[in-house]
């Protein structure tokens, strides 16, 4: 399947911390466009489905997250630097490199700005300071400001973690273009992983036809067994978690002699699958990329549009599955 470059490029620039998400949804919302239906849930999630169905018709639900790591402004530190709190890397990491801060309540990239950063002491730790025109404490986020670029069978920038297999998940999706599908995009996984339980809570309450489950997350290649950044994996375990191995091998098996290009692994730790499992039977897809979690790692593109290619294929099988 071709890859998207543009909208990929966009998906990896856009800054979205915490549940401050408003400019992944707006791109997202663009993309499927007037053929889909959009139920938005503040400090929650994003879901999305066919116009034609309901959230009672859906039996496939595919996950993801769109929250990248990065931090949020805290309180005045000293004359016109804020205090701050950071997620998914110390605060040396951020102070190394650029940054941009955006409000909350952002809906757009463009509403983005450039901040100042510093390291101070306090006590026994380092902490980051920072400094903006625009700053407003406890409102203001922050992540890195990276370009995304494509080089030879590499894409690097920020955010691949997630936005790898966000996108894979959107465009599968779209593919298979069914009312019998949905996607469940959720917030502050990198943070406040509890958060997605706004979207369990949503389809135990709405979706009592589901059957299917699948989350695709990125972790780095460190983090799987026998990983692979060609290909996709289905993780058995996430960390002490089991995440359906019965149903899971036979799955595999499924898909095995269907031809469909994956492995087989297990993560160090874990992502918001354990949640969504006793909901329906449950898949974990990872796509593994080198360098999560900092300024500009790099992923496969191939290993992207198997992922892809992967999700379609169990879309596929759970649709015609009696």
């Amino acid at each position: 399947m071709e890859l998207d470059r543009a909208f990929l490029k966009s998906l990896l620039e856009a800054p979205s911390v915490g549940t401050a998400c408003g400019p992944v949804v707006s791109l997202l919302t663009e993309r499927f466009g007037e053929a889909y239906t959009r139920i938005l849930v503040p400090d929650g999630f994003c879901f999305f489905q066919k116009s034609t169905g309901t959230p009672e018709e859906l039996e496939v639900i595919f996950v993801a997250h769109m929250d990248e790591i990065g931090g949020c402004v805290y309180g005045p530190a000293e004359k016109a630097w804020f205090h701050t709190r950071v997620w998914g890397n110390a605060p040396k990491v951020f102070q190394e490199h650029p940054l941009q801060a955006m409000d909350w309540l952002a809906t757009h990239s463009e509403e983005a700005f450039a901040v100042d950063s510093r390291l101070v002491q306090v006590e026994d730790d380092e902490r980051l300071i920072v400094k903006g025109e625009r700053i407003k404490p406890y409102r203001t986020v922050f992540t890195f400001r990276q370009e995304a670029r494509f080089e030879a069978e590499w894409v690097y920038g920020k955010a691949i973690d997630p936005r790898a297999t966000l996108y894979a998940v959107v465009e599968a999706v779209r593919r298979l273009d069914s009312p019998r599908v949905g996607a469940m995009l959720v917030m502050a996984e990198e943070c406040a992983m509890e958060v997605a339980r706004k979207g369990v809570v949503f389809l135990q309450r709405c979706a009592s036809r589901l059957r299917l489950v699948v989350n695709a997350d990125v972790p780095d290649i460190r983090n799987l067994a026998d990983g692979s950044p060609e290909k996709p994996s289905l993780r058995y375990f996430e960390g002490r978690n089991f995440i359906d191995p019965s149903f899971g091998i036979r799955v595999a098996e499924q898909l095995e002699r269907e031809g469909v290009s994956f492995c087989v692994s297990g993560a160090r730790s874990g992502s918001q699958t354990v949640l969504f499992t006793p909901l329906a039977p449950t898949l974990s897809v990872a796509l593994p990329m080198e360098g999560v979690h900092t300024p500009c790692g790099r992923a496969r593109i191939e290993g992207i549009q198997r992922c892809q290619e992967l999700l379609c294929a169990l879309g596929e099988w759970a649709l015609r599955e009696v």
